[in-house]
């Protein structure tokens, strides 16, 4: 479970910020997450409110928006959405390796008092 160590980072970066910020709650914390980057929802979740404890993070509302996964054909010019095993461009049928999204792992925003 990965994302034990992915949230404890994270979590340090949050706090970091919130201190720099004079922060004395953090209120809602916004995470991205892309498709193809392995790391599962429910588990950073859990991570989050284990890692949160005693902290001024703690009771804060955590969000994640999932990032679909997309990748762009260099023949067609085709945008389109991509899994992890299909990656064939819907409009000509070629392998397109040109992925645009689906990777992100971020924080992207928090609200503090």
């Amino acid at each position: 479970m990965h994302e034990v160590s992915i949230m404890n980072d994270a979590m340090k970066i949050i706090l970091d910020k919130a201190k720099e910020n004079n922060a004395e709650k953090i209120n809602s914390i916004t995470v991205k997450i892309g498709e193809l980057s392995g790391v599962m929802p429910e588990a950073l979740t859990f991570a989050f409110e284990i890692i949160s404890k005693d902290t001024i993070a703690e009771g804060s509302l955590f969000q994640i928006d999932r990032v679909k996964a997309t990748a762009a054909c260099r023949d067609c010019g085709c945008t389109f959405e991509i899994d992890h095993y299909n990656k064939l461009c819907p409009k000509c049928n070629k392998y397109s390796n040109n992925i645009l999204t689906g990777y992100e792992l971020y924080i992207d925003s928090m609200e503090v008092d």
